[in-house]
């Protein structure tokens, strides 16, 4: 019987994660595949679905923090993996334990291969990533 180290992400999610440190700079780090249970604390009663989720595998794609280790924001990388009614009720129990703790979610899912959508609640932003145009929409 034997082990080996396994690279931690797929290829996709590291360019992912080189465009988000060249959009925070310096003055920010990410983490890739932080638990759910590192970032949010339980202070009081959670409905019981929830309260499970959160202390399960579950982890966020990348977590940015502050120069204090606090947690910013949380990007989650989309793909067609993430359009079944399972992932859906996945990122529904995420989104809705990020929202309680505070900490900002955004998407992102790069369509037709050169189209990278931003997207929150709120807003959505759409980066050309062969011809850099709305780069800036998507610095911090």
């Amino acid at each position: 019987m034997s082990v080996k180290a396994k690279r931690l992400i797929n290829y996709h999610a590291e360019a992912m994660l080189d465009f988000l440190q060249t959009c925070v700079g310096t003055e920010y780090k990410i983490f890739p595949e932080v638990s759910l249970a590192r970032i949010c604390e339980q202070v009081n009663n959670l409905e019981y679905e929830l309260r499970r989720f959160l202390f399960s595998s579950s982890s966020v794609d990348a977590l940015i923090i502050d120069s204090d280790y606090n947690p910013c924001l949380v990007v989650e990388f989309q793909s067609f993996y993430h359009d079944s009614a399972k992932a859906k009720e996945r990122d529904r129990k995420k989104a809705a334990l990020l929202k309680l703790a505070g900490v900002p979610l955004i998407y992102s899912r790069i369509d037709n291969v050169k189209l990278l959508h931003l997207y929150s609640e709120d807003e959505a932003i759409i980066h050309n990533l062969f011809t850099g145009e709305r780069r800036e929409d998507a610095q911090a």
